[in-house]
């Protein structure tokens, strides 16, 4: 497999040319100790997950009418099963 598929290509051969990358040099930072790693884990902030309903009207409406909805549903179906 010594063979270059980019020799019989002239045309992506030269756009592939016009592209260069400068990596820049720079220093990674030591990995740390186990429990620092996992302390820097624990305490890293999390996404609301809430965040999109809270933020409009009716996110919090439904918010609001969800738990409401949720019960009326359950003692529904109660009533149809035990009765």
């Amino acid at each position: 497999m010594n063979h270059d598929p980019f020799k019989k290509e002239n045309h992506l051969r030269t756009k592939l040319d016009e592209y260069h990358l400068d990596i820049p040099d720079f220093q990674m930072k030591p990995k740390g100790k186990r429990w620092e790693r996992i302390i820097n884990f624990l305490a890293s902030p999390a996404k609301d997950p809430l965040e999109p309903l809270v933020s409009t009207t009716a996110g919090f409406t439904v918010l609001k009418l969800a738990p409401i909805m949720g019960m009326a549903a359950i003692s529904i179906i109660q009533l149809f099963f035990f009765l």
